[in-house]
């Protein structure tokens, strides 16, 4: 006989069976209970009898498996529902997850596993076997437990009897093997499932993640044509939809404007979800085949109407967006800065989108204008917005920062020579000159305040209108508008700061022009330190911060302190004026590198470094100079190269640059004077100028271990000595010149290292 609870499980797993089917199962339920109190004499989850086995497929469907089913189902709902897409690329075929994401979930798979364990420990010989390990497996992916579900599928796939479970299993493996990146593996998966025959709804599923897979490692082709098959063996619905506009993005990426037209209206005929149809929408008006003025009228009159549905009113930053890509296809690069700077006008909650105009702004200055300060300032921008999991966002990190060298070096020249031409004046006309600057100053602080005045009173007067609707008669006509009330009464006599609706909405006016201030003195002053929001434009308010090369000098000093505190800072002495030479040189060196290096600009670079050689003819880096001189000039026909060639020999011989020109063979024959080296030793010193000071140490060693010895090793030798000068005490960096001076007495860099030396010596009597 069972035992008791035994039985009791018996009837509520009947209970359950027929809440399912219905209440004509009744009769059968009474017969199976009787069944089970009376006549079983055993429940063992071996056992292979008729009854044995209906107790347990009955008891593990629904006391395990079917509500582990549910909440995987729950799950799976849910992070379709709630995922966020970046529209901004090609959609990912499979809902993609991330850590937060997961997170949501985690009760939900967590209660599925628990369910399905049931099953799988207590009723090993119903049917609902390997449906339950598939939860499991499903739901360990879902908490992307990658490793784990991937055994689980595995055990599936080897020890289910059932075709349909192994071929779920195998796509379970496909998906997560993609998603740990783990290529060849999810390679030999698809070949195996390619051999198989798979009922309609797994085929779909395969299909998606095969989709997934070429997607992933961008194979357009292979992933058009797995789509296309799928979408047409998929139901009408917003699953459906969201694959008519991946093709449709994917068509678009491969400018097949036609094809993508068709899936952007295909997405939607198949009830996609608000969002994708308005993208669908925007992205259709892009692709649309116009042509001529008319046709771009129509196509901007459709962005317009966009614009203008109340509907639409949250997504005015990304329709700009792409008016702004549009209009840069169009190669009207002025007009798509305007709608870029409109759409980080209209984001109200979006950092990326912001991130994605700001970065597009930046690919106009730096690409097309080749504006270079203006690229830097709204890189600067694109790294503070865009999130570091956006793609390619190393690349833009590395751009920003060549960007931010070339600033620097450009501000350094501007900066200099403006400081040394102002030093070169007499003193009678510095104190004009200075006078000049601070009354300037002066007038821009009283026409600030006087506008900042102006618009406070006009909001004050609009609030006062609003609350008052008497506000706008004649004084004497108001009601209560008699002696002695003064401007502060409303119309019914009330005094303005008695009424809380009037001062709330004071409070937010005030909130929407001057943000959330602290009550403090002078909280309006222009001169206060202030962050910049997304909404002020990068470059006008870097323009702002470089006007002067005085612009420093602190502001709340009299005139005659901040006339000598601006003094102090010209190059007056001849070690002033050296170091201020010395700071130009470099830039001007480092600006030809990254003109030709990094930017690919050629006759920018040639500029610089001409004007390097002749403004400083002993300059220190005039090997380099002349072989990359060299480089530049080589293969063109002209005397040029030949030049150059001639003066790295004759004035340079012993160099590893000199060596490099005369012998071709040089490379192979000493890795010293190998282009590689040179690179190596570039790119850390790159990072020097750049402050990068721990990035450059790791080159540096990195680069010493490669090149121990030779003129190669000297150089990174001293770029360390350069680093511990930066980023240690006098005495360290007295010390490591001391110790190259007595390790290499023959170097060629021996005059600059003593040079370096002697400076540390004046410094140390300056400093006592």
């Amino acid at each position: 006989m069972l035992p008791f609870t035994a039985s009791v499980t018996v009837i509520n797993t009947l209970v359950c069976f027929i809440k399912e089917k219905g209440a004509h199962y009744a009769c059968f339920g009474a017969l199976l209970v009787g069944l089970a109190s009376f006549s079983l004499t055993s429940c063992s989850q071996h056992g292979t009898g008729i009854t044995n086995q209906a107790y347990h497929n009955l008891t593990a469907h629904y006391n395990a498996y079917y509500l582990a089913k549910e909440k995987l189902t729950e799950a799976e709902v849910a992070l379709f529902q709630n995922r966020k897409e970046d529209y901004t690329r090609v959609l990912d075929v499979l809902t993609p997850l991330d850590s937060t994401q997961s997170g949501s979930v985690k009760t939900q798979a967590e209660y599925a596993i628990q369910k399905a364990s049931i099953a799988i420990q207590r009723h090993k010989n119903s049917k609902w076997l390997d449906d339950s390990y598939l939860v499991v497996g499903k739901a360990r992916h879902l908490l992307m437990d990658y490793p784990n579900a991937i055994e689980t599928y595995k055990y599936v796939n080897t020890e289910s009897k059932s075709p349909t479970a192994q071929h779920q299993a195998m796509i379970g493996m496909l998906q997560a093997f993609t998603e740990m990146k783990d290529y060849s593996y999810a390679r030999a998966v698809i070949e195996r499932l390619r051999k198989e025959k798979l009922k309609k709804r797994d085929l779909v599923e395969f299909y998606l993640a095969r989709a997934q897979y070429h997607l992933q490692q961008q194979e357009y082709d292979p992933t058009l044509a797995v789509l296309k098959k799928t979408v047409r063996m998929m139901r009408r619905g917003e699953r459906r939809a969201r694959v008519h506009f991946i093709i449709a993005q994917l068509y678009q990426e491969i400018e097949k404007s036609a094809d993508a037209y068709k899936h952007y209206t295909a997405t939607l005929r198949n009830n996609p979800s608000f969002e994708l149809a308005f993208y669908a929408r925007l992205h259709s008006i892009e692709v649309y085949q116009s042509k001529g003025a008319q046709g771009n009228k129509r196509l901007m009159a459709n962005f317009r109407k966009l614009l203008h549905d109340a509907k639409n009113a949250e997504y005015k930053d990304k329709i700009y967006y792409h008016m702004a890509l549009y209009e840069y296809r169009e190669k009207r690069y002025r007009k798509a800065i305007d709608y870029l700077k409109q759409s980080v006008s209209a984001n109200t909650n979006d950092p990326a989108q912001k991130g994605y105009a700001f970065l597009k702004m930046g690919e106009i200055y730096y690409e097309n204008l080749k504006q270079y300060d203006l690229a830097k300032a709204y890189y600067d921008s694109t790294l503070t917005a865009l999130p570091q999991t956006a793609p390619g966002y190393e690349a833009i990190a590395k751009r920003q920062k060549v960007l931010d060298g070339f600033v620097s070096n450009i501000t350094t020249i501007q900066t200099e020579d403006s400081l040394q031409r102002l030093a070169r004046m007499d003193d009678q006309s510095l104190d004009a000159f200075f006078e000049k600057i601070l009354n300037d100053e002066e007038e821009k602080q009283k026409e600030l305040a006087r506008q900042e005045r102006n618009q406070t009173e006009q909001q004050a007067a609009n609030i006062f209108e609003t609350t008052n609707p008497g506000a706008t008669e004649p004084r004497g006509n108001r009601p209560g508008a008699g002696g002695g009330g003064g401007g502060g009464n409303n119309a019914n006599g009330t005094w303005y700061f008695a009424n809380a609706a009037a001062v709330s909405q004071g409070r937010t006016a005030f909130a929407r022009k001057w943000g959330n201030r602290a009550p403090e003195d002078n909280w309006r002053r222009s001169a206060r330190e202030r962050e910049v929001s997304f909404e002020e434009d990068p470059a006008q308010t870097r323009r702002a911060a470089t006007e002067s090369p005085l612009a420093d000098a602190p502001q709340k000093m009299d005139r005659k302190q901040r006339k000598e505190t601006m003094l102090t800072t010209l190059p007056r002495t001849p070690e002033a004026l050296t170091a201020s030479n010395k700071k130009v040189e470099d830039a001007y060196y480092n600006l030809g590198k990254i003109y030709h290096l990094e930017l690919q600009e050629t006759p920018n670079a040639l500029q610089s470094f001409d004007t390097l050689l002749v403004r400083y003819p002993q300059t220190e880096h005039k090997p380099e100079v002349y072989y990359f001189l060299y480089v530049i000039h080589k293969g063109e026909a002209n005397e040029e190269q030949e030049t150059y060639k001639n003066k790295l020999l004759s004035e340079f011989p012993t160099s590893s640059f000199a060596k490099l020109v005369a012998n071709p063979d040089y490379l192979k024959d000493d890795n010293l004077a190998s282009l590689e080296a040179e690179r190596a030793f570039s790119e850390a010193y790159q990072q020097y100028e750049y402050g990068n000071y721990a990035d450059a140490d790791r080159l540096v060693a990195d680069g010493l271990n490669r090149f121990q010895t030779g003129e190669t090793s000297e150089r990174f030798k001293v770029l360390r000595i350069r680093i511990i000068g930066k980023t240690k005490d006098l005495n360290a960096y007295r010390d490591a010149l001391n110790e190259f001076l007595s390790q290499h007495p023959e170097s060629t860099l021996l005059p600059y290292v003593q040079n370096l030396l002697k400076g540390t010596d004046g410094f140390a009597n300056r400093s006592k």
